[in-house]
């Protein structure tokens, strides 16, 4: 199975890496799963220009020359996709917020294909408790593109830190683990 993980987090060791890399770990112990690993915050993307380059030239995905390129080609070969941010005012970071509007760039109403059934895998972390206003925003805006593009949401990781790293919940590390190894299970 070809998956595509996306950190959307700007800090390596916060808790959406912790709970990406068990989530991946768990997927790796199920089954030899292809799997491209994307840290949006060393790589160079730009907004969408709102130009339609993408509409009207069908052999490109997106005319701006940056790092989305390389994550075009991963992102349509993906049969599962894993999105994984911390939740900033109400909402996802800016950095996945930049891939998620690139993704305008792969055009779903001419290349259905590219988005049909893929699995889409969600690991949110905030500091309030639950229910966290912000992560139920999130959730209804991929809920909203899933409908849209046809994927299918096959998995919410939820982790509301506080004061506490989740290194510190052996709890959610194995919810995290379990998932992957569950949805990587399925998969082969």
């Amino acid at each position: 199975m070809k998956a595509l993980a996306v950190l959307g987090s700007p800090r390596k060791e916060g808790n959406c890496a912790v709970l990406l890399q068990h989530f991946l770990q768990g997927m790796r112990d199920s089954g030899d799963h292809q799997i491209q690993e994307a840290f949006l915050h060393q790589l160079s993307i730009s907004p969408c220009r709102n130009c339609d380059s993408c509409r009207r030239k069908m052999d490109r995905y997106c005319v701006i020359a940056d790092d989305m390129q390389q994550l075009y080609g991963a992102f349509v070969e993906a049969e599962v996709v894993i999105l994984a941010t911390p939740i900033y005012w109400w909402s996802i970071s800016g950095q996945l917020k930049l891939f998620i509007d690139r993704l305008y760039g792969l055009n779903a109403d001419a290349n259905p294909l590219f988005f049909k059934g893929k699995k889409l895998v969600l690991i949110l972390t905030h500091y309030d408790k639950l229910p966290c206003s912000g992560a139920q925003i999130a959730l209804k805006m991929f809920e909203e593109i899933a409908d849209y593009t046809k994927m299918q949401i096959v998995g919410v990781l939820q982790y509301s830190s506080g004061e506490k790293h989740v290194r510190e919940s052996a709890e959610k590390l194995e919810e995290a683990r379990a998932l992957g190894k569950d949805l990587g299970g399925k998969t082969n």
